[in-house]
């Protein structure tokens, strides 16, 4: 009787283990089934069959998915990350996910057919340049000028703003930006601090004259203006017959202010006597626009004034010129021009009238005077005496001296220009159009165009264009107008209403 209980114990076990191998036998066949249908795989830590380096353009939290592009073969993927994905910094400290900023540009490894992250580090070979205010993009050859270095970007390059992908029109010259990229090539550019826009009220008494926004913005004033301005605090100053006002500002990112001027009215127009010693002695100064005889002390009115300074075979100097004390001196020393090989040409170049008056034109059109006359120009070259006057010193020191020379156009530093004897070609024959969106405002450089459809002379260059409608918030384009003589015209998205 015992032997057979552990007889049929053993058979029962047996039984058992058989049940068991069936069951498990089933499941991977279920498991193979599963695959063959689905092609999924169950992650494993660490496993990869594909990686690269790439550009984070953008980062669903909510998804859990990033969004990378290859800046060699201009490819954009999106890859799923989970639990065991790995994230590091440029150190190779872990980070976690939220940390992870868009613009970097980072090294990852990934699961090529599930679309799966592996793994994601900042790359050590990227560089960066953050929070530039300081920069100059030049869409005509597509360089990047960063303080002293230069790089070179594409329509490809991956634009930043408000953690969403852009375009390079979008991107305004007052935004701050960080620059990342690897060699001598920008990957990504994202708009730390963007733009707002400052309408003046009330401005009438100060037509022709000047506002002045933080150290950046200079501009005329002129009727219906609207300046793009940085998002933060500014001091604005604004002056005109000798009178100046000051204002403080916030400007917000995409919105509005309306800056009421009226209370800044002056009586008496306050000036300022000038010094002007200038090297070589038979240059000729233009001030607002005017050949102006710099032999005697001249009587400037406080504000800002426009300053141009040429001479035969130097380089042609403009800046702006901030008078604010009763009397002041400023010494401008020009720099010979070199030839291709390098040699001074000072002595030996010769700038006819008519290539002088050419550039003198070009240089007062871009800041908004009419120009001068070729009977303006006779008797420009003769020799002026210098002026002795010990308390001169140079602009960059303009502080002790009330004369100051700011940048120009919104881009920072000094603005100067270059002659040659090259004939400028005209292009104000042509015009550049607005098309769409219509009915909205439109305005060049903060001035006033029209209605659209509308259209302006053509201007070279890169402009800053503005459309505004009320209820509507405003949108400003960086747009490069070529030389080409022949008509062009532009359409835009429509704007997007207030809620």
């Amino acid at each position: 009787m015992r032997k057979q209980r552990k007889k049929w114990v053993v058979t029962g076990m047996a039984c058992l283990f058989c049940l068991l191998l069936l069951t498990s036998c089933a499941e991977k066949e279920d498991t193979k089934e599963e695959q063959n249908e689905t092609g999924f795989v169950a992650a494993q830590t660490g496993v990869y069959d594909s990686a690269d380096t790439a550009v984070v353009a953008e980062i669903d939290m909510e998804e859990k998915t990033v969004t990378l592009k290859n800046m060699e073969v201009r490819r954009q993927y999106t890859l799923t990350y989970d639990g065991t994905t790995f994230f590091y910094d440029k150190y190779g400290t872990m980070i976690s996910a939220a940390q992870l900023q868009t613009g970097e540009v980072v090294d990852v490894t990934f699961f090529k057919e599930r679309k799966r992250l592996n793994s994601l580090q900042i790359s050590g070979e990227a560089w960066s340049h953050r929070n530039m205010d300081e920069y100059r993009l030049n869409e005509e050859v597509f360089q990047a000028e960063i303080g002293s270095a230069i790089y070179a970007y594409s329509e490809d390059t991956v634009v930043i703003a408000d953690g969403k992908q852009g375009d390079l029109i979008d991107i305004n010259p007052v935004d701050i930006l960080t620059f990342r990229g690897i060699g001598a090539d920008v990957y990504s550019i994202v708009v730390e601090k963007g733009h707002g826009y400052v309408r003046l009220k009330n401005e009438e008494y100060f037509y022709d004259g000047w506002i002045e926004v933080g150290n950046k913005i200079i501009k005329k004033v002129t009727e219906n203006m609207m300046l793009t301005v940085p998002e933060g605090s500014h001091q604005v100053i604004i002056s005109n017959k000798g009178t100046s006002g000051v204002k403080q500002i916030e400007v917000r990112r995409d919105v509005e202010l309306e800056l009421d001027v009226g209370d800044l009215k002056g009586e008496e127009p306050k000036y300022g006597s000038v010094v002007f010693t200038i090297t070589p002695e038979a240059a000729t100064l233009y001030l607002d626009g005017e050949k102006t005889d710099y032999s005697l002390p001249i009587r400037l009115e406080y504000g800002i004034h426009q300053m141009i300074v040429m001479a035969e075979g130097y380089e042609t100097i403009s800046q702006y010129l901030k008078v604010g004390q009763a009397s002041a001196g400023i010494e401008v020393t020009m720099e010979a021009k070199e030839d291709v090989s390098g040699n001074d040409v000072s002595e030996d170049s010769e700038l006819s009238d008519s290539a002088m008056l050419d550039q003198v034109n070009k240089l007062l059109e871009e800041r908004g005077y009419s120009g001068i006359t070729a009977d303006d120009l006779a008797g420009n070259r003769t020799n002026q005496s210098s002026t002795e006057n010990s308390g001169a010193n140079n602009t960059g020191n303009a502080g002790n001296t009330g004369v100051n020379n700011t940048g120009t156009d919104g881009a920072g530093g000094t603005d100067s220009q270059t002659g040659t004897n090259t004939p400028v070609t005209s292009t104000l024959s042509y015009y550049v159009t607005i098309d769409a969106p219509v009915g909205v405002e439109v305005y060049l450089d903060g001035n006033y165009v029209g209605i659209t459809p509308c259209s302006f002379k053509k201007a070279p260059g890169s402009h800053t264009l503005t459309l505004r409608n009320t209820g509507y918030v405003a949108k400003s384009y960086t747009i490069q107008i070529d030389e080409e003589q022949k008509n062009v015209s532009y359409s835009f998205l429509d704007l997007v209403k207030i809620e």
